[in-house]
């Protein structure tokens, strides 16, 4: 298996990587709870449906954690955290900071878990790094790519 990418080129005038290139990742779809319920059935002694009831529970948990504050860690999958994305301001007594003018998105960082290895760390979930090249699709200047016809 490999990671499907293509290259973008940046047409921001006003970027310093102008004209540049960078590789982005291509997904080849979405694979649905559903999906990942009846692989799981498939792997082990267990039914799709009781599959699907514990993923869908662990989405609920998951939610009510993260939204009281807590960081929620999954062996072998990796760690949810609740995050914030906000500007600096400068602050006095007089000048309090403004959490309503200056945090712009509150949302989740996952971390996946990682493992040693003889040449570092890697991902669990991505332990291979191969890349391979997506030619089904053509980058446009500043537009989502589009499919195009094999």
């Amino acid at each position: 298996m490999a990671i499907n990418y293509v290259l973008q080129k940046c047409n921001n005038e006003k970027s310093d990587n102008y004209g540049q290139f960078v590789a982005r990742v291509r997904t080849l779809g979405l694979t649905t709870t559903e999906e990942v319920a009846e692989k799981i059935q498939k792997n082990a002694s267990v039914k799709r449906s009781d599959v699907k009831a514990v993923l869908d529970e662990l989405a609920d948990v998951l939610t009510e954690k993260l939204a009281d504050g807590f960081t929620v860690k999954l062996d072998g999958l990796g760690t949810f955290s609740p995050r914030i994305r906000a500007k600096y301001q400068a602050v006095t007594d007089e000048n309090p900071y403004d959490v309503e003018e200056n945090v712009k998105n509150v949302g989740v960082l996952f971390r996946p878990e990682r493992k040693k290895t003889n040449g570092g760390t890697v991902q669990t979930l991505m332990p291979e790094r191969k890349l391979k090249k997506y030619e089904n699709y053509v980058q446009q200047s500043n537009a989502t790519p589009e499919p195009v016809n094999p």
